[in-house]
């Protein structure tokens, strides 16, 4: 019993000991913050990220000049999402906080100290004031973390690694990058080859199943016999002795059944799927991913494109290169 009052106890402390997380946004972009993504400070404080590669180091490193300058309390009562939390000067330890540091321009993150002096030293040396001796992050060699988004292009070689598509694709090795990159590879190439693949299918369905349905319209002419002229701005005496004439145009549309265009919207959405997801690759702004994608769609432009017709077909944009 003791035993469990004492977790119960420990869980409390832990859940309540800091800010409302789910209240928390990122300095640098205002974004949600990810709990593991921290890094923490004396007196039970901690600054979180979000999970945007580069953004944990950003605020963690002094040079940065995230943190902002001390402003004094109006009040007795810290600011959401600091309510609840119980926290300590960095410096001294004392709960007696009356002035507060803003992390960045955006999000509602803040380092709380006892007076201005501790404020100043902590800006001064903010890595002194660390716990941990500064970010800690789970790291394989490889890479380290993982992101579904650089905040510029960059390299995940050593740096985060990459969520690819799913929670659970983390290219946090040698062996699962070099699949990815093969695999991006292979859908720009097999994109292409797509699109090339559903003309001739369309063609060949128009040629053995399209149904031609022709379509009488009349048409009013003048006389034929003479080229065409500027319109007169004067009617003649002559101009209104000619009588138009009416002929028949015959139009032919070619319908194709039901069953040939399902197949045909079914392979334009297997494209379009698969070009929108070459274009979530290129938003990753991931190096080599990026350089894998613009490869593919290369060489399966070199493949099946036809560059000696008149006229050649494609769409430079993937996610419409059907």
């Amino acid at each position: 019993m003791r035993f469990l009052v004492f977790v119960l106890a420990l869980v409390a402390s832990v859940c309540f000991g800091q800010q409302d997380l789910h209240d928390t946004q990122c300095p640098l972009c205002a974004m949600d913050v990810i709990p593991s993504l921290n890094q923490s400070f004396k007196g039970n404080q901690a600054v979180y990220a979000c999970e945007m590669a580069g953004h944990l180091e950003t605020l963690a490193n002094p040079a940065s000049n995230v943190l902002r300058g001390a402003v004094a309390l109006s009040g007795s009562t810290l600011e959401p999402p600091y309510t609840r939390a119980h926290m300590g000067c960095p410096v001294c330890g004392s709960t007696d906080l009356k002035y507060s540091m803003r992390w960045g321009s955006q999000g509602n993150q803040k380092l709380y100290t006892c007076s201005k002096e501790h404020a100043d030293m902590i800006l001064a040396d903010q890595k002194k004031y660390y716990v941990d001796n500064g970010v800690q992050l789970e790291s394989n060699g490889f890479c380290k973390h993982a992101s579904v988004m650089f905040d510029g292009f960059q390299s995940s070689v050593h740096s985060t690694c990459v969520k690819l598509f799913f929670q659970p694709w983390v290219l946090n090795s040698s062996v699962k990058y070099a699949f990815g990159f093969i695999g991006i590879v292979c859908m720009g190439i097999l994109l292409e080859w797509l699109g090339e693949y559903r003309e001739e299918v369309e063609k060949k369905f128009l040629d053995k199943y399209g149904i031609t349905q022709s379509m009488d319209q009349e048409a009013t002419l003048h006389d034929n016999s003479q080229p065409s002229q500027a319109p007169l701005l004067v009617s003649t005496a002559a101009s209104s002795l000619i009588q138009p004439t009416t002929k028949i145009i015959q139009q032919k549309t070619i319908k194709l059944p039901l069953w040939c265009t399902i197949v045909l919207s079914v392979l334009y959405m297997i494209a379009l799927t698969m070009g929108y997801l070459i274009m979530l690759v290129a938003m990753l702004y991931e190096t080599g991913l990026f350089i894998a994608a613009i490869l593919g769609l290369g060489i399966g432009f070199y493949l099946f494109k036809e560059t000696e017709q008149d006229e050649m077909s494609g769409n430079i944009d993937p996610c419409c290169s059907t």
